[in-house]
């Protein structure tokens, strides 16, 4: 039987790494990254590391659901990228050209991340992820990016890693395709936010969130709203809709078709399924660009 990592890479209808001989081992990757956590595992061809949070079975999963279309020749714009799984990804399926968008997860020094969050629970508060002090904060030297700048180099990859958050981006004109994953929960306008990444879209908007699934109101459009850190344990987790909602706000940016790719009908029938988030994906587009 095949590996998730065999599977993953027979996936891929085109791999500009396919070949790929990075000559750098795991000890050296990780060292490269500097203390900065490995969310998303990385594919460099000949080695495979296993992402802490994203591991090959995982993002295997994820790649079934996400349903890339034909990127060879396109320009992709993946915004959240973090470590940069989908980023490359794009590359290394024929994009012709990507860039990583992501200000948070690559600002952040992840080493005082940690400290500054249990002292602000042992004093009885909620740490806030976006409102975080400047000692946590590192703009100039963006400790957070360096698993992603340690792949583009260990790739040779020409990936344009950009720091910014997406309400704020001009690149002048829109991408062939948008991935918009694990972003839109974090937005504390989503409308709004979905108006702005609608507009750097001019084929096709893939988007992943998080949910929610209600029985009995299939045809209602949802959002929960989370005022706390119930949600993950995180008080950044904003906003969660059914498929419904999804849609329709998707609908009501300016796009004529949403499809869902994985929603509800994953778990319907799953004890307690309404009081956790689950996981939306959905490809959105217009008319014109069919």
């Amino acid at each position: 039987m095949a590996s998730d990592v065999e599977n993953i890479r027979a996936s891929r209808p085109f791999d500009l790494y396919s070949e790929h001989q990075s000559g750098i081992t795991e000890e050296e990757f990780r060292s490269l990254c500097s203390g900065s956590p490995i969310w998303h595992s990385v594919d460099l061809g000949d080695l495979f590391i296993e992402g802490a949070r994203k591991n090959s079975t995982a993002l295997l999963q994820e790649l079934r659901f996400a349903d890339l279309p034909d990127l060879r020749g396109k320009t992709v714009l993946d915004i959240g990228a973090f470590g940069g799984w989908y980023s490359f990804e794009a590359e290394r399926r024929g994009a012709s050209r990507v860039v990583a968008l992501d200000y948070y997860s690559w600002a952040i020094d992840w080493q005082k991340l940690g400290p500054y969050q249990a002292a602000e629970r042992a004093a009885g508060r909620i740490p806030n992820a976006y409102q975080l002090p400047d000692h946590v904060i590192d703009e100039v030297g963006q400790p957070g990016r360096s698993a992603f700048d340690a792949t583009k180099k260990a790739l040779g990859s020409a990936v344009e890693p950009v720091l910014g958050r997406v309400e704020e981006y001009d690149p002048g004109e829109p991408f062939d395709v948008v991935l918009f994953l694990g972003v839109l929960y974090h937005c504390e306008d989503p409308l709004g936010t979905l108006r702005k990444v609608a507009s750097l879209t001019k084929d096709r908007l893939i988007v992943e969130t998080a949910g929610v699934y209600v029985p009995a109101c299939e045809d209602k459009a949802v959002w929960e709203f989370y005022g706390d850190d119930s949600a993950n344990q995180d008080i950044t987790t904003w906003w969660a809709p059914n498929d419904k909602a999804l849609v329709d706000m998707l609908k009501a940016v300016g796009f004529d078709h949403v499809e869902i790719k994985s929603g509800a009908k994953r778990y319907r029938g799953v004890v307690h399924a309404a009081l956790n988030p689950i996981r939306i994906w959905a490809h959105a587009w217009r008319d014109a660009d069919s």
